[in-house]
């Protein structure tokens, strides 16, 4: 009946952008066409003024895990801004952390833009209580520009520049006392220095 009700408003959702709905199944992430052997499953429709497919993916328990769109209706262009969730248990079981979000099981665990099928911009992931756990810039599919990793309090724990999906230039880590420097992903030099002050960070969104 659960499933029943959220396909329904659903495709009430969607009957209200004039999209066309069509029901899809995956088995890791691999689409299939037997629904009894799938581990998860998405809804999605065209938006009818343009070539563009929304979509929202739900694993057998209905938990929402990603929603998206894309350009192609056999969904292997992804276009626009994508939302990646994850379960508050199944995060503090990998991470060995004990969050606790007062009735809430799920959270928004990563968000980024793609164009035309490769990651554009800036790309976000989340610790389960909305804090910034990463930032990282891309180019045309590949990383370029700012990488920072925080610690749950906001601290800055890692931080350098990507080219072209490799490390380059300097990259700070072990709370601010090691400096790597990088030249085309290949190490040249590290040095140490002592521990002065922690540094603060703050990516806007």
């Amino acid at each position: 009946m659960k499933k029943l009700l959220l396909l329904l408003f659903l495709i009430t959702s969607l009957i209200k952008v004039n999209a066309q709905i069509k029901p899809v199944y995956f088995y890791g992430d691999k689409v299939i066409s037997n629904k009894n052997k799938a581990t998860s499953y998405a809804i999605y429709g065209k938006l009818s003024d343009q070539d563009i497919w929304m979509f929202k993916r739900y694993d057998l328990n209905d938990n929402l895990l990603q929603t998206g769109s894309y350009n192609d209706e056999l969904l292997t262009i992804p276009h626009g801004k994508f939302v990646f969730y994850t379960g508050v248990v199944d995060y503090n079981n990998i991470n060995r952390t004990r969050y606790d979000l007062k009735g809430k099981t799920r959270f928004k665990s990563q968000e980024g833009e793609f164009v035309n099928g490769k990651e554009e911009g800036k790309w976000f992931t989340y610790y389960p209580d909305g804090n910034i756990s990463s930032y990282m810039e891309f180019k045309g599919g590949l990383a370029n520009g700012a990488y920072k990793e925080y610690d749950k309090y906001g601290d800055i724990t890692v931080s350098g520049n990507f080219l072209n999906n490799e490390k380059h230039g300097e990259w700070i880590s072990e709370n601010g006392t090691r400096i790597d420097t990088y030249e085309n992903g290949v190490r040249k030099s590290t040095r140490y220095v002592k521990k002065t002050k922690k540094v603060k960070g703050e990516v806007k969104n």
